[in-house]
């Protein structure tokens, strides 16, 4: 025999040896249709499994192979919605007013910056916390001019502060590196130049480095008469936070433009009233046509492989009054979906992030804020049982255990959370022929567990 024969003898053992281990995943609506040997309470529609009443329960058929295996894990997901947030007492500190900005440093540090109530002559003060319970002020990190703080981000000791000037407009920079000696950092000036003059951004740092700017685009209308909101937003990333935005680098995040006229008008400038107008003329804005819904002052995390995007929400509709509204995208670079809205009857502006082993969704001008375990509903409990003689009866289970996504702040990012997946550890069982899965659901704080796909390990 050669030395070419040998190679491919080889390579056809590793061949064969990696098709022994490769995962049974059920995932689509028709692989679910094949797996399932039963349902109670369930409904299967489109690749999911939703409950339909508080207990549901699934049982798939036995997966058989020619070849014993060894089972490594069960993993099991659930739909990216993120649906799960509740409201909950004011969590920030009670002297804060005004637009808040959340900057969750790392466990245990974590700083909030928002005007001090009462207070019309200073700019954004600083007040941190352990703990998310109590709050130590530290003074100011803005001058009145510099007032209309929008976003934070935190690198390597150093707060990157962006603030619009004028209001809703023109994102500016400020880098401070203490945020405790009362005193306004170093004023970069001006980071982003939008020609459509939209702002009410956030920032967001993803965990490459890049610098993510979602913004307000005011093309298409009269922003003066949507709470100065638009159905339009806009994209540009730098490397370092200072240099590089460029208005429309990536294919709009968000579009609910209705139909595009062609023609023309005008609106006034939001100017604040003590900084000198840079233009006298008014701006320009393309008419649409039929009602447009309206979205702003975004506020942006990354779990997982999953980006949301948290904002206010003005309805067409003047019976629905201002809300939440949330996105979400596996790319950053791509348009975001329609992930649904939170809550009534207020005017939000929002900031996002992790603390304190769950995530925290901070609001201005209301009487409560919003917590979420994730975008995970708990309430999941599962088994996996093997077939070890090759006769179509499972001959071992593992005992049902209650399975959920855990989440982590990545070290050195203040809004990219690491997801760990719901996993049962099946290691325990011995090698077999076939094997089965059953779990059973049950609402959890008025949400329904929806199962997206199930993935079956082996070693």
């Amino acid at each position: 025999m050669n030395r070419t024969s040998l190679v491919l003898i080889a390579l056809a053992f590793v061949s064969a040896s990696c098709r022994g281990t490769e995962p049974w995943t059920i995932e689509t609506q028709e692989e679910w249709e094949s797996a399932t040997a039963a349902m109670q309470n369930i409904k299967l529609e489109s690749g999911q499994l939703i409950p339909q009443t508080d207990s549901a329960s699934f049982s798939s058929h036995i997966k058989t192979f020619r070849a014993k295996r060894k089972l490594r894990s069960v993993i099991f997901r659930q739909i990216p919605n993120w649906n799960a947030w509740k409201p909950v007492p004011k969590v920030t500190p009670k002297a804060a007013a005004d637009a808040p900005v959340f900057v969750p440093v790392a466990p245990g540090d974590y700083w909030f910056l928002a005007r001090l109530s009462g207070d019309t002559t200073s700019g954004y003060h600083a007040w941190h916390s352990t703990d998310m319970e109590k709050w130590d002020h530290h003074g100011l990190v803005s001058t009145w001019i510099n007032k209309w703080v929008t976003s934070a981000e935190y690198v390597a000791g150093r707060f990157y502060i962006y603030f619009d000037l004028p209001n809703d407009e023109d994102p500016h920079l400020i880098i401070d590196d203490d945020l405790t000696d009362g005193k306004q950092g170093e004023v970069i000036g001006k980071v982003f130049d939008d020609p459509t003059h939209g702002s009410d951004m956030a920032i967001f740092r993803d965990d490459d480095g890049t610098f993510h700017l979602i913004y307000e685009d005011w093309s298409p209308l009269d922003p003066s008469k949507h709470s100065w909101d638009s159905p339009l937003a806009g994209h540009a990333d730098s490397p370092d936070g200072i240099r590089g935005f460029e208005p429309h680098e990536f294919p709009a995040p968000i579009d609910r433009r209705s139909r595009a006229t062609g023609r023309t008008a005008h609106y006034d400038p939001h100017f604040n009233q003590l900084i000198p107008a840079r233009d006298a003329r008014p701006y320009v804005y393309e008419i649409h046509e039929g009602p447009q819904d309206a979205f702003g002052d975004y506020s942006m995390i990354k779990v997982g492989q999953q980006y949301y995007l948290f904002c206010d929400y003005d309805s067409h509709d003047e019976g629905k009054s201002m809300r939440i509204g949330r996105w979400r995208s596996d790319d950053v670079q791509k348009p975001f979906e329609w992930d649904g809205e939170i809550g009534e009857g207020f005017h939000p502006d929002p900031t996002v992030g992790f603390a304190e082993d769950r995530f925290y969704l901070l609001v201005q001008r209301n009487d409560s804020d919003f917590t979420s375990d994730g975008p995970w509903v708990d309430g999941v409990e599962a088994r996996v049982g093997v077939d070890t003689d090759k006769d179509g009866i499972i001959d071992q289970w593992t005992e049902f255990v209650r399975i959920q996504e855990t989440y982590s702040q990545k070290p050195g990012f203040v809004r990219v959370i690491d997801a760990s997946p719901a996993t049962l550890n099946a290691s325990n069982l011995p090698a077999g022929y076939g094997f089965k899965i059953e779990f059973r659901t049950h609402e959890h704080e008025g949400f329904q567990p929806v199962i997206d796909a199930v993935e079956v390990t082996f070693y």
